[in-house]
């Protein structure tokens, strides 16, 4: 489930411009997540990072949730799954605009709210150090686990992430992987991280945290918070 080609062909046989939600569904997870979800204002933008987005409509209908006031940076590393939901997000006119810098700040005259997609590897991601509020990870992990080297690349990711995130910014996975395997997986992350000779990485502290997600499926998913400069573990 990690390899490039098998979710390129898997989505260029799709017929049309279709969403498919292989994973949790917003409606089933909205009330968990709205705890975590960052503060949105006319007069600031709030970025929020999906990866692996593959032709979910998690980020169309978080946005909507926001009330539009936010912009969504969509990832994945198939082109397929970017080109259809790029056309996606076209048609509904969600297309958010072209961030411009003037000096180390946003053009503050663009509206820079909406959806961008990008064909990007969670593990190298195309944005500045600290951009966003939030990331979402809607079974990613899961699936880089399952790979060769799962547990590197589970590394990698969460080394990117942790990255791009603001101080104080969040990590959310939803997966299927059960708390005794999963925590051990972060705990072993977050203990690397401490021993780490980058400065960048071994000054940051970690929290995590966790719970179950009721969810109309036979299987059951969880969800686990990564908190940017946190103590200790607790459940939600």
């Amino acid at each position: 489930m990690s390899d490039q080609s098998y979710w390129n062909n898997f989505y260029a046989s799709r017929q049309g411009n279709k969403h498919f939600d292989w994973f949790v569904r917003f409606e089933d997870s909205v009330e968990v997540l709205k705890p975590y979800l960052p503060p949105v204002s006319h007069s600031f933008v709030t970025r929020i990072l999906e990866i692996g987005c593959g032709t979910s409509d998690f980020s169309l209908k978080l946005f909507e949730h926001l009330n539009r006031d936010c912009r969504i940076d969509c990832i994945d590393f198939s082109h397929e799954a970017i080109k259809t939901l790029r056309k996606i997000v076209e048609e509904r006119g969600l297309v958010a605009k072209e961030i411009v810098e003037t000096e180390g700040k946003l053009e503050s005259s663009l509206d820079l709210t909406g959806l961008a997609c990008h064909q990007a590897d969670a593990k190298n991601m195309p944005f500045a150090d600290e951009t966003f509020s939030l990331a979402l990870d809607k079974g990613t992990s899961d699936a880089v686990l399952k790979g060769p080297k799962g547990e590197g690349a589970f590394a990698e990711v969460l080394r990117e992430c942790l990255r791009v995130l603001k101080p104080c910014g969040k990590l959310i996975q939803f997966s299927d992987e059960p708390p005794e395997l999963r925590l051990d997986a972060l705990e072993k992350f977050k203990n690397d991280l401490a021993q780490s000779h980058s400065t960048a990485l071994n000054s940051l502290t970690l929290r995590l945290s966790w719970r179950e997600l009721d969810t109309r499926s036979s299987f059951q998913h969880y969800l686990y918070v990564v908190h940017k400069k946190g103590v200790g573990m607790d459940k939600i």
